[in-house]
């Protein structure tokens, strides 16, 4: 993967960049006094419950936690594409590029630790909507991060609904 260069840092990525470095870093922190083990299990913990935490917010803040508001939420933090799908019972997100990947490549991270960070980190996604709204299906189509060309993230409304 070529360096990052000065035009990748725009205001709208460089917050992603933030925080897979800060994910990273206490990674190897907590690494580092109490073993692989254990950064695994706090790790993903906190990522669950940091996801949850934000939904629950974000719902609170719309003021609304259907499908339609998850996707004005989600549109309003991580932007609008062309490319998504909305047919009012399922949302489907669609992006071709990963700040969180291109960002983990500038560090070096052993491959097999690699692997095991970016699922952890990618987890947070499903938490998110999990905390917005328990009762929306949440899947993922494709992730960079797994080594798919493409990530996907796929949302539709609880199965009684549907």
């Amino acid at each position: 993967m070529a360096k990052p260069q000065r035009s990748d840092f725009t205001v709208s990525g460089t917050g992603y960049r933030w925080e897979a470095t800060l994910f990273l870093t206490m990674w190897e922190e907590i690494e580092r006094r109490y073993g692989r083990d254990a950064a695994r299990e706090i790790s993903v913990e906190a990522m669950h419950k940091a996801g949850v935490r934000f939904g629950g917010a974000m719902a609170d803040v719309w003021g609304s936690s259907d499908l339609a508001s998850l996707k004005d939420v989600w549109e309003t933090l991580y932007g609008v594409s062309p490319e998504n799908e909305w047919d009012g019972k399922r949302f489907v997100v669609h992006g071709n590029k990963c700040i969180i990947n291109d960002t983990f490549d500038m560090y070096p991270i052993p491959a097999d630790l690699r692997d095991e960070l970016n699922r952890m980190f990618c987890s947070g996604d499903q938490a998110f909507v999990e905390g917005f709204n328990s009762d929306i299906r949440f899947s993922f189509a494709g992730r960079i991060l797994r080594g798919d060309p493409v990530c996907g993230w796929v949302m539709e409304t609880p199965a009684d609904e549907a």
